[in-house]
């Protein structure tokens, strides 16, 4: 249910650039890494022990990622 809350808030406060544009969202490509979050500058990517990654939304959920329980509530 967080789940859909989060992506829910994240797509109604999201600034579209152009119509059908994927949502965009931040991954850490560390190996202990599991969340995406909908902020680069979230306190839980500063212990980020890989590169920071922008993909989309979609992308990030086939990956198993979990919305950050900081910057997704």
């Amino acid at each position: 249910m967080k789940h859909l809350l989060c992506i829910l808030l994240f797509i109604a406060s999201s600034i579209v650039v152009e119509n059908n544009s994927p949502q965009k969202v931040y991954i850490c490509t560390g190996s202990k890494a599991y969340a995406y979050h909908v902020n680069p500058k979230c306190s839980g990517l500063s212990r980020c022990s890989g590169d920071i990654k922008q993909i989309t939304l979609s992308e990030a959920e086939a990956q198993h990622r979990t919305p950050c329980k900081k910057c997704c509530k």
